[in-house]
């Protein structure tokens, strides 16, 4: 940021005189001169202690019309000669040049600007100090001394981080890195770069720009944490800039977050049924994250013993948006009694469109069989029947036996018994005994 003083216009104490004519300085009257403007600008605005920066100073001759004008019938040269310009230090600043020799002739309405570079001492005290600006006139033009105020700060950048959960999950979510410029200057090119272990953070840098004095600006970044292992891990944040043409950095802001093996697509209402070696999975799966997952795709992970089977080896669901779900069904062929669960594969992409999957397996040792009869069921209903007719007829032959059995007992009693028996018989199948 640039700041523009405009110094006291002052007179270039000139007794106009023409160059040519040597009796021209006792004839005049001193009342025409050539008048000289001064301005400054300062880069940085403020400096922090350390600091390089230009003093620029910006003379003009403020005379209006030619260059010689007649006075009293005397030629007199509106011109105003600078013989030097020299800037000098103090406890707090140091002046890197030797200053400006033989500046020469400033016509009138000409301009001409006065570079020094300057630099803040690294234990510079925090205020506005005084640099002196010696101007050395040549003929007749007066000497000038003006003292030039220059600010020094030492306040940083400051970071605030937000919205950083404390606990994550195996998930794609989003922070913010809040940067606020607390230096009462502009401070431009800023850029957040953030840093983590087994953490991925998209994009990898952050450009602000530029900041005006008391302002802040927010640093958005994709997080990814669906490898990271789970356990406590410190992420960080720094922020990078330019004050003035000097590059500056803040001191690294850590947090501390714990990882846990969870990821935020998960499955629930699942059904799996069986129906020979052929296995449906249905159920829904649900997005409890922080970040909306595109392109969702859920297939059966293939191989030797677990074959994808139509028409549901893969489900598209689309765009499944945090705290949505969305139900699937998926069909398998099992090829061994030795497997007891099926790989799932999820694939979506995240806000950013980069690819991600996600393994997952669902058990189908507890699955029930199908209401409906396997494809070796229906083409062998004979067995059925015969297992039937066998039973019927083990069935028919104890009842013939104990009815055989019955009949040679009844052969065996005498007249008197059988005679009772029969009467017995008569009662229990009446209920009303004979009289």
């Amino acid at each position: 940021m640039k700041v523009k003083y405009i110094a006291r216009t002052f007179v270039a104490a000139f007794l106009v005189m023409a160059v040519l004519s040597p009796f021209a300085l006792a004839a005049t009257t001193g009342e025409v001169r050539p008048t000289v403007s001064l301005s400054y600008d300062i880069e940085p605005g403020v400096f922090m202690p350390g600091d390089a920066g230009t003093i620029t100073v910006t003379l003009q001759n403020m005379a209006t019309g030619g260059v010689y004008v007649t006075e009293d019938d005397e030629t007199l040269s509106m011109n105003a000669y600078i013989a030097s310009a020299t800037l000098g230090g103090n406890s707090n600043f140091e002046v890197l040049d030797s200053g400006h020799t033989n500046v020469g002739l400033l016509g009138p309405q000409d301009t001409i600007r006065l570079s020094f570079n300057v630099k803040a001492k690294e234990k510079a005290a925090t205020g506005t100090h005084f640099l002196n600006l010696q101007l050395v006139g040549g003929s007749n033009m007066y000497d000038l001394n003006y003292r030039i105020p220059v600010k020094v700060d030492d306040r940083d950048l400051q970071i605030i981080l937000s919205d950083v959960p404390s606990t994550m999950m195996n998930e794609i979510s989003t922070i913010s890195v809040e940067v606020v410029n607390r230096r009462p200057n502009t401070v431009t090119s800023v850029i957040v770069s953030p840093e983590g272990e087994g953490m991925v953070f998209t994009p990898s840098e952050y450009f602000i720009g530029s900041i005006p004095a008391g302002n802040k600006s927010t640093a958005t970044f994709t997080l990814n944490t669906m490898y990271s292992s789970p356990e406590k891990r410190d992420m960080s944040f720094n922020v990078s800039y330019f004050n003035g043409d000097n590059l500056r950095q803040t001191g690294k802001v850590t947090r501390q977050v714990e990882v846990i093996g969870q990821h935020s697509l998960i499955f629930t209402s699942l059904d799996v049924s069986k129906a020979g070696n052929r296995y449906t999975v249905a159920g829904d799966l649900n997005n409890f994250g922080t970040t909306d997952a595109k392109n969702v795709i859920i297939s059966i992970a293939g191989s030797d013993k677990v074959i994808p089977a139509q028409p549901y080896a893969r489900y598209y669901i689309g765009t499944l948006e945090t705290d949505d779900f969305s139900s699937f069904e998926l069909s398998a062929q099992v090829l061994s009694s030795d497997i007891t669960e099926i790989p799932i594969t999820i694939e979506f992409r995240d806000p950013n469109s980069a690819y991600m999957s996600i393994r997952e397996n669902i058990s189908i040792g507890n699955s029930i069989n199908s209401a409906s009869l396997s494809e070796e069921e229906k083409s062998s209903p004979t067995i059925l029947w015969a297992v039937a007719g066998i039973v019927a007829i083990g069935i028919a032959a104890l009842i013939y036996n104990s009815w055989k059995k019955r009949r040679e007992d009844e052969g065996s009693l005498r007249p008197e018994e059988k005679e009772e028996e029969e009467e017995e018989e008569e009662e229990d199948e009446d209920g009303i005994p004979d009289y």
